[in-house]
């Protein structure tokens, strides 16, 4: 690889690692298989060889190397990751959550609530939704839009907005587009899994915020 092409890589590669929240050993064990280590590469102490930049974003992400290195090219679904890197974020999903599986079970009513009042078109990214869920779904990083209430509402327009956090950190995320409103049916369906004082409690910070 030439310089140029191995330091957008290493930026991709973190890019991509940290939007769905793995750690550096997290992509080391996925990638045990192929007997390749990760760890190190983005801080350009490890050489990148050609392997390893083909087998990271298929083995982690499955999308082919030659589609990964486009700038156009943004986050894969959370449902289109391999099943290994699935099963990875749902085992460090549920050792830190305290909220129950019935809390964990709520989370597509909580999204409904949010997203009530979109009008079909209107265009979003993952993290204002997320960012406005409560403890602790807000720090989560993934919304499951092909299952349950959600199915159908959403499409992602395999488009990328990029944004930088109070911190002055950036991010680049995929752009989703509502395609179906929220009608009377399902947003009573979902009120229903709702404590009648929580959900008074939940509606009135969002419209605060």
């Amino acid at each position: 690889m030439e310089n140029s092409s191995e330091g957008k890589f290493r930026e991709k590669a973190k890019i991509f690692r940290l939007h769905f929240n793995l750690s550096e050993e997290d992509i080391d064990q996925l990638l045990k298989g192929k007997d390749l280590v990760y760890s190190k590469v983005e801080s350009g102490k490890r050489t990148i060889t050609l392997e390893l930049a083909e087998s990271y974003p298929f083995v982690i992400f499955g999308i082919d190397y030659c589609v990964f290195k486009r700038d156009e090219t943004t986050f894969p679904e959370y449902e289109k990751l391999p099943l290994a890197t699935r099963e990875l974020l749902e085992s460090k999903s549920n050792a830190g959550n305290k909220v129950g599986s019935k809390g964990t079970k709520n989370k597509a009513s909580y999204v409904v609530i949010v997203i009530k009042d979109f009008k079909e078109g209107h265009k979003f990214i993952k993290s204002e939704i997320i960012s406005v869920l409560p403890s602790p779904l807000n720090l989560e990083k993934s919304i499951d839009w092909n299952k349950g209430l959600l199915k159908g509402l959403v499409k992602n327009t395999n488009t990328s907005k990029n944004w930088v956090d109070e911190n002055g950190k950036k991010h680049r995320e995929a752009i989703y587009e509502m395609i179906k409103e929220v009608d009377v049916k399902l947003l009573e369906k979902a009120k229903k899994s709702f404590d009648q004082e929580a959900l008074k409690e939940f509606e009135e910070k969002l419209r605060e915020k």
